[in-house]
């Protein structure tokens, strides 16, 4: 016995099956987008604890020796923290005598580090792949300053 025709326009069928298959694009960019933004932060947040670390360093040492310790402390924070300190574009301790003309000694320790995306390289912008994009940096800085107490 044969079914009629209109059975099968009201078949539904691998209707989730297609929508799943529309959707799963934007539901991978949107995992990817929010990945990649939990590792700039976890690396920011790496970069403030560093830079937090060579500033309480430097304010309890010499003023002479307090630019050295922190910076020393940081590249040792980082370095344990799994990021090579040459990757950073500025990692410096600094004595400032004069504090907005307030007369307060204070030490600046301040990390600046490019962010890597996780794709690296050029991405296409078209689907024959003629145009490409390189994604650009995004540099992540921290900065403490703190009071220095024994000078």
């Amino acid at each position: 016995m044969k079914r009629p025709q209109s059975h099968l326009l009201k078949n539904e069928r691998g209707q989730a099956l297609i929508e799943f298959a529309l959707t799963l694009p934007m539901l991978l960019v949107v995992m990817f987008l929010i990945t990649e933004f939990g590792r700039a932060l976890f690396q920011y947040n790496l970069l403030a604890q560093a830079s937090r670390e060579g500033a309480r360093v430097a304010v309890v040492d010499s003023e002479a020796n307090a630019p050295d310790a922190g910076q020393t402390r940081m590249s040792e924070f980082l370095a344990n923290a799994g990021i090579d300190p040459g990757d950073l574009s500025e990692l410096t301790c600094t004595v400032i005598p004069d504090y907005n003309g307030t007369g307060t000694k204070v030490v600046v320790a301040r990390a600046v580090m490019p962010f890597r995306w996780i794709l690296q390289g050029d991405m296409p912008t078209n689907p024959q792949g003629a145009t490409r994009a390189s994604p650009r940096g995004l540099d992540l800085a921290a900065e403490t300053v703190m009071k220095a107490e024994t000078f």
